[in-house]
């Protein structure tokens, strides 16, 4: 009798240990599984920033990398349009010939007529309808004068947009660029 107490006290503990090993192993594989998937998510994280100095390892839409690509493209892209623009640098304000200053003229820009849309947020990301990353103007010289044309490169609910303002009286109002040109050069960097 004794023995076969023995014999079922070794059975017992030979299947409750058996479970646990499956338990250690089902939880080992979880485990692995977890941490393969988040070295995946990181390294999808880190082929998607930017390698420059000015990169952040946040959801920014718009990095120093991308601005220097942009001024790049629109110093080749004026002189095909005959025209040469000067860029908002950040920190100097971009005066254009009807006298509005940029950045702070973009709390009076209208866009299609309608006020407080546009704002400045050089991350892509902002509080406002059109985010605005980047601002080039070209003062014209023929008359009548004064004559601009002012672009306003933006993201609209996170997708990139060209906003063109060209008034010359009375309360300044943009619109999207139908330049294909200028909008599908600016996506492509963007996208990067």
């Amino acid at each position: 009798m004794k023995k076969l107490i023995g014999v079922l006290a070794i059975a017992g503990l030979s299947v409750a240990l058996a479970g646990c090993g499956n338990q250690n192993t089902q939880s080992s594989s979880n485990t692995t599984k977890t941490n393969s998937e988040a070295s995946s998510n990181q390294n999808t994280t880190n082929n998607n920033t930017s390698s420059s100095s000015e990169s952040h390892h946040d959801s920014s839409l718009w990095n120093n990398q991308k601005n220097e690509q942009l001024a790049s493209f629109m110093q080749k892209w004026g002189p095909t349009m005959h025209q040469s623009y000067e860029q908002y640098d950040g920190q100097n304000e971009l005066k254009v010939s009807t006298g509005i200053t940029y950045p702070d003229g973009l709390s009076k820009e209208l866009v299609e007529g309608q006020s407080g849309l546009i704002g400045w947020a050089p991350s892509g990301k902002g509080d406002y309808e059109y985010n605005v990353v980047a601002i080039y103007n070209h003062d014209g010289t023929e008359p009548p004068l004064p004559n601009r044309i002012t672009y306003f490169f933006a993201f609209h609910n996170g997708k990139p947009v060209v906003l063109v303002d060209q008034s010359n009286n009375g309360d300044p109002d943009c619109h999207p660029t139908t330049n294909t040109d200028l909008e599908s050069n600016f996506e492509r960097i963007a996208n990067q």
